[in-house]
């Protein structure tokens, strides 16, 4: 089903998105996203007139909205707040991470030498064994968890006390410091390395577009040479050959959130190879294509919907500027929105990716 062109619909399921409960019809309006590194929503209006019994006995938590295109399935979630007016109900939704995220961590952890591990399967740790497993799988997302390896792995000695965060807190920490992405796809939750390109998209041509990309040279985010450090005089680095840029240094401090103390050989060494792969690309400064917020995507666009995983790859050529570029792109969000009288709508923002790519 080409863009532009989708219609949907809304079903109620039990918490666990096994046993449906009802559809939900007509749809005055619906809203739903997939996102790069965070929890996506979805809302939609339903009026009252067909439908009041069965939006009266909707419940936030116990119920679940899932949103049908075309036959196929979309989006799922846990409703999270509804808002009853005189003539329509609106149902707001969150992915099936939101239990992560109200589900304290109470199980400390060290990864400090001699237990220096792998992110992927901590950030797998945390979903499986100390959320949705840990209670039976009443969500029924154990089936559906999705850590994505390969033999270069980012690794970490990350430390946590217990009861220092929520579940997706510290899962979330490792997207945002440990060279991670992660994504919800219906109830698929997909956790990968930032370089590795498990998901290539066919080239997309700017003709499929509705606002026209523009090249960024970034001389802010260049970098000679990288430094991690604990804050307290100790540091792990690297170096980049003299291309005649000078010196240019990108510190970043990583205190420890659990036992602190001096750091050993080991770790600094650790520390310095993940300084020395926080150098790629800074050197010539990088260059991006920026596609702008709230793009549309075009009917002929040679992608189709389930396609569409924040993280797959994609590339993009530009020809019609004073600097031409074939780059490679990240999808970063997707937003599906469908009205009356306006039909649907499906934009995307997508984001540069690292310059080294890895495919499985």
């Amino acid at each position: 089903m080409p863009f532009a062109c989708g219609q949907h619909r809304v079903f109620i399921y039990e918490r666990g998105g096994v046993v449906p409960i009802t559809e939900l019809t007509p749809v005055e309006s619906i809203r739903w996203e997939r996102m790069r590194d965070d929890i996506s929503t979805a809302n939609c209006t339903i009026p009252t007139h067909e439908c009041c019994e069965d939006l009266g006995n909707l419940r936030t938590i116990l119920h679940e909205l899932h949103i049908e295109r075309e036959g196929v399935m979309v989006w799922e979630g846990p409703i999270v707040r509804l808002e009853y007016e005189h003539d329509v109900v609106r149902i707001y939704a969150e992915d099936v991470l939101w239990q992560a995220k109200r589900l304290v961590l109470e199980s400390g952890y060290s990864q400090i030498y001699p237990n220096i591990g792998n992110v992927i399967d901590r950030m797998d740790w945390l979903l499986r064994s100390q959320c949705y497993a840990r209670f039976g799988d009443p969500w029924k997302v154990v089936p559906h968890l999705h850590p994505i390896h390969h033999a270069g792995d980012p690794r970490t000695s990350r430390s946590v006390n217990a009861y220092q965060y929520y579940v997706w807190e510290d899962f979330d920490k490792y997207a945002e410091d440990s060279g991670t992405d992660y994504c919800v796809v219906n109830r698929d939750i997909y956790y990968f390395d930032t370089h590795l390109a498990w998901k290539v998209l066919p080239e997309l041509d700017e003709a499929y577009i509705s606002q026209f990309p523009r090249v960024v040279e970034y001389g802010n985010s260049a970098a000679t040479r990288f430094f991690i450090t604990n804050g307290e005089g100790q540091a792990g680095w690297a170096v980049q050959p003299d291309l005649g840029y000078g010196y240019i240094d990108e510190l970043q401090t990583n205190i420890q959130d659990g036992t602190p103390g001096a750091l050993t050989a080991e770790e600094i060494a650790e520390w310095s190879n993940t300084a020395f792969h926080g150098l790629s690309g800074r050197i010539p400064p990088p260059v991006s294509v920026i596609i702008p917020e709230n793009t549309t995507l075009l009917p002929g666009a040679p992608w189709a919907m389930t396609d569409l995983i924040p993280g797959a790859w994609f590339q993009i050529t530009l020809d019609n500027l004073c600097r031409p570029i074939t780059a490679w792109q990240r999808l970063h969000q997707i937003t599906v929105t469908e009205a009356a009288p306006e039909g649907e709508s499906v934009t995307f923002t997508a984001v540069s990716p690292p310059t080294t790519m890895v495919l499985p």
